[in-house]
Order: structure tokens, then sequence, then C-alpha cells
């Protein structure tokens, strides 16, 4: 089973410092609840190939995942594909100009792999509730943060 979800939120703010903010990974524990740790594996600037480690915390259990940025379009769009770990996800984010502000959407498609397999379906549903919730914590912060 392959679970997908989608999210859309208008943030108060130019599309490209949002932009900035999502499609940097260490900000990922600043507005993703289930997120604890992010970090970049290779020094420089982001493009296509580069590779992060991301943990999270799902369903009371943290796992680890590497990731690489395999679509690389700013300030309009950034894609990640994991490459290692307990999961094979592909998410996207896109970033549209919409009057004084921006559009942001959020996009995942993946599984858990291996023995973590069977907990796919839970997780999705979980998930699902929880990047509405995530998504939320986001435009609170980046439409309070000085520019």
């Amino acid at each position: 089973m392959v679970a997908s979800g989608q999210t859309t939120v208008h943030i108060e703010r130019q599309a490209a410092d949002v932009f900035d903010y999502v499609s940097d990974v260490e900000n990922n524990p600043r507005w993703r609840t289930a997120v604890i740790e992010t970090r970049w594996l290779d020094p420089g600037p982001t493009k296509p190939g580069r590779r992060g480690e991301q943990t999270s915390k799902v369903l009371g259990r943290r796992y680890t995942v590497m990731a690489e940025v395999v679509d690389w379009d700013p300030p309009r769009h950034v894609s990640w594909a994991t490459t290692a770990g307990g999961a094979d996800v592909r998410t996207q984010c896109r970033v549209e100009a919409d009057g004084d502000g921006c559009t942001l959407t959020l996009e995942s498609e993946g599984r858990f792999t291996g023995a973590w397999r069977v907990l796919t379906p839970v997780a999705a549903v979980m998930l699902r509730r929880q990047s509405k919730a995530d998504i939320e914590r986001l435009r609170a912060i980046l439409e309070h943060r000085p520019g």
C-alpha cells in the first residue's frame, strides 16, 4: 500500500520567503510535529542530489531516513525522495504568488518498508491529520516572523 496526501494553505508572506524556509530541511523540527532532528549531509548550496538526514517519531517509534533533493526550481518547486531508512517517500513543495502572499502546497506519497510496511495504513491516517496542524503551525511562524 502507498499512502498519499496533499495540504494547501495561503500564507501572508512573499513566495520567496516561504520557499526559502520550507526548502531548508533544517527548519522541519520547528514546524513538523513528528520531526525530531534534520541535518544536511552535504555542504554547499541546495541543488539536485544534495542529501539530508531526518529523524522522526511516528506511532511512538523513532526512525531515521536519508533523502536527497530530486527537483530544485526556486522559488517555486522542490522535491525530495528517500534513499535509505525505513520508508520509501517522495515529498514535494510548490509555492505560488497569490495577492499579498502565496499559496503553499505540500504533497507526499510513500510507504514504510521492511517490517514497518504493515504500519503504513495506520500511519497514513495519523500523518494526514497531523499535516493539517503542521501547515497551520508553519503559517503562524512565517506570518509572525520579521522579514
